[in-house]
């Protein structure tokens, strides 16, 4: 048996490939690398095969793939500012992207495939009220929930195949590219600039360490046994003001914070329920931000020189 992970060279995935290596399991990459993160030539130089190739073609990701293999799907364009400026390219990353891995999965005869969503396809709500009630808000989420249809119609047209579906909260920790806030601002505030924030930084977001997201991940991809619907994240949430006051006054910053016009569109607040994999699974997180976060600054405080020229 042999453990695929696309986007595996990226922040979620190399964490998953970490944790799968360390259980002696067979693990292959498929990923084109866009970010050229410090994280994929840790990676790559793991025990791992790696298919340097992009998950839209359809042909390709069919020659990769093996009957016996269990496909963990990461890949994606992650970011809202990113889709905002790329509307079109993140809809192809994302929904051409999850469409080509699941057709290749039904020729090639693989009968197990996890896919990584997001909480956001629920739109800015504190609770969820039905799984299948969707309620996009920007180019990210909208393409992420019209991936999730797909998924769905699969579901339907193959019973054969178990594919889960796993929604979660902003993913954070060490190794994560400089769009996100925390890695960010880590970066702007070691480097003595100022963080940007928008609007009056007053929306909620609710943040997991990234290494329980992994284990999550692993266990669906390990245990499942049925196409379902799961969800993993925090109860604890943290306005972008607080997140940068939290990583200011870590630094010992002064006079770091300006604020910019706001997105277009930028959700209050995302629910959090991993209820239903408490009871499946067991599965919970271990660990909070206020834990994580100073680990996480230290680790860009040591990877500072590969990052100081692309913020």
């Amino acid at each position: 048996m042999r453990y695929v992970i696309t986007g595996g060279c990226g922040f979620i995935g190399s964490h998953v490939v970490q944790l799968l290596k360390s259980k002696g399991k067979k693990v292959a990459i498929i990923d084109k690398i866009t970010n050229r993160k410090l994280i994929d030539q840790k990676t790559l130089l793991q025990n791992v095969q790696h298919f340097y190739m992009d998950i839209s073609d359809p042909e390709l990701m069919e020659k990769a793939l093996l009957p016996e293999d269990i496909v963990i799907h990461l890949a994606a364009q992650s970011h809202v500012d990113v889709s905002f400026r790329n509307p079109v390219q993140t809809t192809v990353s994302n929904v051409v992207g999850i469409h080509s891995v699941l057709a290749a999965c039904v020729k090639k005869g693989v009968k197990k495939i996890v896919v990584m969503s997001t909480d956001e396809v629920y739109g800015s709500t504190e609770q969820i009220v039905d799984v299948n009630l969707l309620n996009p808000a920007n180019p990210y989420s909208a393409s992420k929930a019209a991936a999730d249809m797909i998924v769905s119609a699969y579901k339907t047209m193959h019973p054969e195949i178990t594919i889960t579906t796993l929604r979660s909260n902003n993913i954070a920790g060490p190794g994560q590219f400089i769009n996100n806030i925390i890695p960010r601002f880590s970066v702007l505030g070691l480097l003595k600039k100022k963080f940007t924030l928008h609007g009056d930084g007053s929306a909620m977001r609710r943040y997991l360490w990234v290494k329980d997201a992994a284990e999550a991940i692993w266990l669906l991809a390990e245990q499942a046994t049925k196409s379902q619907i799961y969800h993993i994240g925090h109860e604890d949430k943290f306005s972008n003001l607080e997140i940068a006051e939290k990583i200011g006054k870590y630094l010992g910053l002064k006079d770091y914070i300006s604020f910019e016009k706001d997105r277009l569109i930028n959700d209050t607040i995302y629910p959090a329920d991993s209820s239903d994999m408490l009871r499946d699974f067991r599965w919970q997180p271990t660990r909070n931000l206020d834990d994580f976060l100073p680990e996480t600054i230290e680790w860009y405080r040591e990877n500072l020189d590969h990052f100081r020229h692309q913020i």
